[in-house]
């Protein structure tokens, strides 16, 4: 069963990107269950949106000037109950928005995710949907580390220096 479960929440999870990395709302709205009136999204950004008219105006925000890509892997999935899974995996998000003053760059970082989904007659919708941003401490000790000249790294390297 975690075998199938996983490869089911592998391809929800694909057709779930697809359409946010589109910016689809219909897509992304119909791999939600609608019926669940708590439905909770918490982008890292913002307060959680509890409900469809919150999930619903935090969507209805024009990106379409901005590009994003938001990928995913290492999926962890566990089946919570004969219809309930718990989904945990990690991601990491770009975008670009065209004449923004803060960021005229792309700009983008990794998050962990968690989903739960309920099993509905036309497969796997979602029910919560969580980011959780690294601390801020560990992302700036990944953007240090990235920082150091491959040299640095080879002389340690060929003097046994393992980390």
């Amino acid at each position: 069963m975690p075998d199938a479960l996983h490869a089911e929440l592998s391809e929800y999870l694909d057709a779930y990107f697809a359409a946010w990395n589109k910016y689809d709302v219909p897509a992304m709205r119909a791999l939600w269950d609608e019926n669940e009136p708590g439905a909770l999204y918490l982008a890292e950004e913002c307060e959680p949106h509890i409900g469809w008219e919150a999930i619903l105006g935090y969507w209805g925000v024009d990106r379409s000037k901005s590009e994003r890509l938001l990928t995913w892997r290492d999926l962890h999935a566990v089946q919570a109950g004969a219809d309930v899974a718990s989904a945990f995996f990690h991601a990491n998000w770009s975008t670009y928005i065209p004449g923004n003053r803060l960021y005229p760059r792309p700009f983008g970082g990794p998050v962990r995710i968690s989903m739960t989904l309920r099993r509905k007659p036309e497969g796997w919708r979602a029910i919560q949907y969580v980011e959780c941003p690294l601390a801020s401490l560990v992302q700036l000790r990944q953007a240090h580390e990235d920082a150091v000249d491959p040299a640095l790294h080879a002389r340690l390297a060929a003097k046994g220096i393992t980390y």
